[in-house]
């Protein structure tokens, strides 16, 4: 029996943020969402399945960069053939089998939905003439900010931009006492994989200088080295759960992301949300949206000389007028602008 939908989503990978948005969008319209497979680069919950409130299906409980690619292509078309759709919603151009299914759905019905930005992504030489022809068949782009789009505006795409300002809804713990100023001197405060492309060498040589309080959260594969060189001002905690980071972040003031590479930055969010101003590079694609515009920290520059530094010294002399500006956030409204940005498409 052919499956009736107003939105088919196929999605590289479940993740926390995405079945919260689903899980809303579903409140609202018909969907069905695909997921390809688990991935390593995602953190989640075993019983996840358990959180979904939507119809879905995982193709592969293998991780996707050792997914069987024609068997994952044969399953998607088996869900095409058997689903009727008013639109489809790619997730992005990284998998091999959604290229080739762009070319085999109607594409005033087909649209993309990207979390990269213009900074990591290459859309020059042979690669940007692959996804211009890629976007030949789609319709409609939803870029989650400014630096996403920048991606489809310089592949000259011309069709419909729904922006989402957001890659999904994390999780939020109701907390007492929000606006309390917590610790004099401030506490800094890093969230996330201890690897390459974090630039935590940086951050950790910059700690290192300055003597100020600052705490590590997460683990990965550089975390024997990076130990090795931080001094005793610098605490390592390893993991923690996404349910009890909260905990963590309402005893601090300052969250620090100095990635080389962050396509988004989900982290921020969940930062903001607890109440500390930020200080992120320039490479995080999160910066207009969260950071520049609402005024909540700090944007420094990557290639300029102790532009960390800088970044520190502005948000500790101006900490009150971030700190406004972070209690200031609505993010109850912003969630429910992410859905209406999807609900859009239907329009």
């Amino acid at each position: 029996m052919m499956k009736k939908v107003d939105l088919l989503i196929i999605n590289n990978c479940p993740s926390f943020y995405k079945i919260n948005l689903y899980n809303e969008i579903s409140k609202n319209c018909r969907i069905h969402v695909v997921f390809v497979g688990l991935s390593k680069q995602v953190v989640i919950d075993d019983k996840f399945q358990e959180q979904i409130g939507f119809s879905f299906s995982l193709i592969t409980q293998n991780f996707i960069e050792k997914r069987n690619r024609f068997a994952v292509l044969l399953h998607l078309l088996d869900v095409l053939f058997k689903t009727n759709y008013n639109f489809i919603i790619y997730g992005g151009f990284d998998l091999f089998e959604l290229k080739l299914l762009l070319f085999l759905t109607n594409p005033k019905k087909n649209c993309i939905q990207v979390e990269s930005s213009i900074i990591e992504s290459r859309v020059k030489g042979i690669i940007g003439f692959i996804k211009r022809i890629l976007l030949t068949r789609i319709s409609t782009v939803l870029p989650s900010g400014k630096l996403q789009a920048d991606i489809f505006r310089s592949l000259n795409f011309k069709g419909r931009y729904i922006y989402t300002n957001g890659v999904g809804i994390f999780n939020k713990q109701n907390i007492q006492n929000r606006s309390a100023i917590k610790n004099e001197p401030l506490k800094y405060i890093y969230v996330g994989r201890l690897i390459d492309k974090k630039n935590i060498v940086n951050l950790i040589e910059t700690f290192n200088k300055n003597g100020r309080n600052l705490t590590i959260v997460g683990n990965g594969n550089k975390e024997v080295e990076l130990k090795a060189i931080a001094k005793t001002n610098i605490k390592f905690m390893g993991f923690v759960p996404n349910a009890d980071l909260w905990k963590i972040y309402t005893n601090h003031d300052v969250f620090v992301l100095p990635s080389f590479s962050e396509p988004w930055g989900l982290v921020v969010e969940e930062a903001l949300f607890y109440g500390l101003p930020v200080i992120i590079s320039d490479a995080v694609g999160c910066q207009y949206e969260m950071v520049i515009n609402p005024k909540t920290g700090v944007v420094y520059r990557l290639d300029e000389i102790n532009g960390l530094d800088k970044a520190i010294n502005d948000i500790e002399q101006n900490y009150l007028s971030y700190y406004k500006n972070v209690l200031a956030y609505d993010f109850e409204q912003r969630d429910k602008e992410q859905v209406a940005a999807y609900l859009k498409i239907l329009k």
